[in-house]
């Protein structure tokens, strides 16, 4: 059960759902999972409110001002799956926005035990 959350700038032309449902089937097909079990959101970066160095665009570049990513998943998986998931997310973003191979911040939050609340108890 992963859960994406992204931030990005204005993408003019994208359907966002669409690049929703890339990004949790991609991940639940390295999973060897049902891609209902894979979440992702997406919340807009207001234009002029993101900074890299100084430029503050009112749009999506291509190759600057990377949409930042949160892939939050239960404790105990392996390194190397771990980075197989950042780089699937990664991947699959960069080519769904049209974006410049590497145009894109991810990051992996692992869950522990005891610590979340889903499908009905505290696990």
């Amino acid at each position: 059960m992963p859960i994406v959350e992204i931030r990005a700038l204005p993408q003019p032309g994208v359907e966002i759902e669409s690049v929703l449902a890339a990004v949790t089937h991609e991940l639940a097909a390295l999973l060897g999972e049902e891609p209902r079990g894979s979440w992702a959101i997406w919340e807009e970066i207001e234009a002029g409110r993101y900074s890299e160095g100084g430029d503050a665009p009112p749009l999506q570049p291509r190759s600057t001002h990377p949409p930042l990513v949160r892939v939050s998943g239960f404790e105990g998986r392996e390194p190397a799956l771990v980075t197989r998931m950042l780089e699937t997310v990664a991947v699959t973003l960069a080519r769904e926005l049209e974006l410049e191979p590497g145009n894109v911040f991810v990051r992996y939050e692992e869950l522990r035990s005891g610590r979340l609340y889903t499908g009905g108890g505290a696990r």
